[in-house]
């Protein structure tokens, strides 16, 4: 990416977090925030590094003990290292690789209205990563007498009926029980 397409970073999407330095050469530890850090994180890659405000190559990069270690450009020890401490680095959201049809980034279901039929729920607020499968976090804050103020709901598709991104909303079934 060159300094002439700078992105703000609402252009962005996060993939990593950086949690510590790394010996005295100026290496971070990474935590993971993608599903393709084989590629995010390869050398080569840029990353746009938020406390720098600026991209940076990734020079060399390895897995440690579940953290990726990343030699980034231009950050050459340790205490410039540990200045990025919980810093976020992010790359353009068109640079992400499309997904299947019915498959959807979380960053592009956050902030969808929620219905089930006509009856509104609320917002999807956030997205919980179980293992099973991810659990949908719904919240409204002024809720129908009858409605929980927020609903967890698992993200199957015996509950995921239709998401229609254009308009911003997302057509549920409620499993029953769910709401007892």
């Amino acid at each position: 990416m060159s300094a002439k397409h700078q992105y703000l970073p609402e252009d962005m999407i996060i993939v990593g977090e950086i949690t510590g330095a790394h010996g005295i050469k100026g290496q971070v530890k990474v935590e993971c925030l993608t599903d393709f850090p084989e590629v995010r994180f390869a050398p080569g890659a840029e990353l746009y590094v938020e406390k720098l405000h600026q991209n940076r190559q990734v020079l060399a990069a390895s897995l440690h003990k579940g953290l990726y270690l990343l030699t980034l450009a231009g950050i050459e020890d340790r205490d410039a290292a540990q200045a990025l401490l919980h810093t976020y680095l992010r790359v353009p959201r068109g640079s992400l690789p499309p997904l299947p049809e019915g498959e959807y980034y979380h960053f592009q279901l956050i902030g969808l209205q929620v219905f089930a039929g006509e009856r509104y729920l609320g917002q999807l607020t956030e997205i919980m990563e179980t293992g099973a499968n991810d659990v949908y976090i719904i919240k409204n804050a002024e809720p129908e007498p009858d409605l929980p103020p927020e609903i967890l709901l698992p993200a199957l598709q015996s509950c995921i009926k239709q998401v229609d991104l254009a308009a911003g909303r997302m057509q549920v079934e409620i499993p029953a029980g769910l709401l007892d």
